[in-house]
C-alpha cells in the first residue's frame, strides 16, 4: 500500500528528519545527521536535472570503499571500482555519472572524508537486488546496510537498508510505504476465470496419474505476475513508453473498439504462454507426491528443467516489452495470448467525464482526478476500461511511471505503481 503524510510539499530536509527517526534499531547508522541532510539535498537537486533530454535517475550508496570487499562480484555481492582519486558530491557530478551507472545495475558510491561527502567511485551490484519488482525466483543478495538513496524521477527520492524502505519523497510528499497493485485482491480477481480454466486443464492431464497433484491457483496467478513484471520492466528501461491492453477474450479486440494494425493469427506460438504455463505446472506437480502445490513449491524447484521453462516465460516478457516500441497498444486476452499491437482504441468509445486516482491497493480510497491532465496514451486506456469492464490496461510513461487502469464499480480508476524497488 502506499503510506501518505499528512503535511503537504514535503522537502529532503523533511525526508532526512523522517529517516533518522525511523531507522531500524538494529542496524547503526554511520552517518551524522548533516551529512545525510546533505546527500539528500544534493541528489535532490541532481533529480531536477537532465543530460540530452534523458532524467537523471541513480542509486547512491553511502558506504565507505573498504566496507565493500575487493573479491566482491555482480550479484552476490558488488564489484567495486574505485576511482584514483575522490569527487565532491554535487548535483552536477551525480548529473554526469548518472549515464554510466546504470539503475538497475550499478550504484555511485560515497561516505565523508574529512566530515566532508565524497564520491569514491562506482558499485557495480548486477541485477539481482531487482528480482521482487521484475520478476524470478532469484534471492536478492544482501551486503550493506548502510543507505542507499535511490533517485527514480524530478523530486523522487527514496532511502532504502538491506531492501527495506525507510522513507521517500513522491510528489512533494513524505511516504513511508510504496504502492504494489500486484499486492491487491482485486487484481487476480480480475483474471479469475482464466486462472481456474488453467487449474482445470492441469486437473484433467493429472487424472490418469498414479498420485494426481493439483495446483493453488496462487501458483497459476504469480507465475502470469512475474512475467507481466518483466515486461513493465523492460519497458521501462527501454524510455521509450508503452500501452499494453488485456482483453476479456480475443473477440473483445474488433475495429468497433481496437483498430489493431498488426494482429497475430490465433496459432499455438501467439499462445505460447498457455504452452509453457502448462508445462511448468506438470513440473512442479511430477517433482512431489503431495496432493497440491503452490508457489513455494515452485520456488523450491531447483531443476534445469524448470529454470529453462521460467526463462521461455520470460523471453515472452521481452517479446511483449518489444512490441510496445510500435506506436499504439500491445493486446493481449486475459490467458496471455498474443493478439496483437499497434492498436488505436477508438475514438468514438465514449471518454469518463472523471477518472479516480486510487490513494491504496485496493482503490477503497479515491480522489477525483481530470481527464484532461495526461497524454494520449492514459485517455486511450480511460476509454478502453470504461468499454469493457472486465478489461485492464497499464500505461508506462516515458519517464518510467506505470498507471494501472481498471473498471470499479462502473468508475474508472487508475493506480500509480510503484516499481522502483
Amino acid at each position: 500500500m502506499l503510506g501518505v503524510m499528512a503535511r503537504q510539499y514535503a522537502y529532503p530536509a523533511d525526508l532526512t528528519q523522517y529517516v533518522l527517526e525511523h531507522w531500524p534499531e538494529d542496524t547503526e547508522l554511520d552517518l551524522s545527521g548533516e551529512l545525510l541532510g546533505e546527500a539528500l539535498s544534493v541528489a535532490y537537486h541532481a533529480s531536477m536535472t537532465s543530460e540530452e533530454a534523458r532524467p537523471t535517475i541513480f542509486r547512491l550508496l553511502l558506504t565507505p570503499v573498504d566496507r565493500l570487499p575487493e573479491s566482491g562480484v555482480p550479484n552476490q555481492g558488488v564489484l567495486r571500482l574505485r576511482f584514483d582519486r575522490s569527487r565532491p558530491l554535487n548535483a552536477e557530478e551525480l548529473r554526469r555519472l548518472a549515464p554510466s551507472t546504470a539503475f538497475e545495475t550499478s550504484l555511485i558510491g560515497a561516505h565523508a572524508e574529512n566530515h566532508e561527502l565524497r564520491i569514491w567511485g562506482i558499485a557495480h551490484s548486477g541485477a539481482a537486488w531487482l528480482a521482487p519488482a521484475v520478476g524470478g525466483r532469484s534471492r536478492v543478495p544482501n551486503w550493506t546496510f548502510d543507505p542507499i538513496i535511490h533517485v527514480t524521477g524530478p523530486g523522487q527520492l527514496a532511502v532504502r537498508t538491506a531492501g527495506k524502505l525507510i522513507g521517500a519523497l513522491r510528489g512533494g510528499q513524505l511516504v513511508d510505504a510504496m504502492m504494489d497493485v500486484f499486492d491487491s485482491d482485486w487484481l487476480p480477481a480480475l483474471f479469475e476465470s482464466e486462472r481456474e480454466q488453467i487449474r482445470a486443464e492441469h486437473a484433467a492431464r493429472q487424472a490418469e496419474a498414479a498420485s494426481p497433484t493439483l495446483v493453488e491457483h496462487t501458483l497459476v496467478g504469480r507465475i502470469g505476475q512475474h512475467m507481466l513484471r518483466r515486461s513493465i520492466q523492460l519497458v521501462r528501461s527501454a524510455r521509450h513508453g508503452g500501452l499494453i491492453l488485456f482483453a476479456e477474450s480475443p473477440e473483445t479486440a474488433q475495429p468497433t473498439s481496437l483498430r489493431l494494425k498488426y494482429r497475430f493469427e490465433p496459432d499455438e506460438p501467439s499462445r505460447r504462454y498457455h504452452t509453457l504455463l502448462l508445462q511448468i505446472l506438470e513440473r512442479v506437480s511430477a517433482a512431489t507426491s503431495k496432493a497440491s502445490v503452490d508457489w513455494s513449491d515452485f520456488m523450491l524447484d531447483a531443476s534445469l528443467e524448470l529454470e529453462r521453462l521460467e526463462n521461455s516465460v520470460f523471453e515472452l516478457s521481452t517479446v511483449i516489452a518489444n512490441l510496445t516500441a510500435t506506436d499504439g497498444a500491445v493486446i493481449l486476452d486475459k490467458r496471455f495470448r498474443l493478439v496483437g499491437f499497434g492498436a488505436e482504441v477508438s475514438a468514438e468509445l465514449s471518454s469518463p467525464s472523471r477518472v479516480w486516482r486510487a490513494l491504496d491497493a485496493e482503490g477503497d480510497r479515491r480522489v477525483a482526478e481530470s481527464v484532461e491532465n495526461v497524454g494520449t496514451r492514459h485517455r486511450a486506456a480511460y476509454r478502453f476500461v470504461q468499454a469493457h469492464p472486465r478489461g485492464l490496461a497499464i500505461v508506462i510513461s516515458h519517464d518510467g511511471g506505470v498507471s494501472f487502469v481498471a473498471n470499479r464499480d462502473g468508475e474508472v480508476v487508475f493506480w500509480e505503481q510503484s516499481m522502483s524497488p
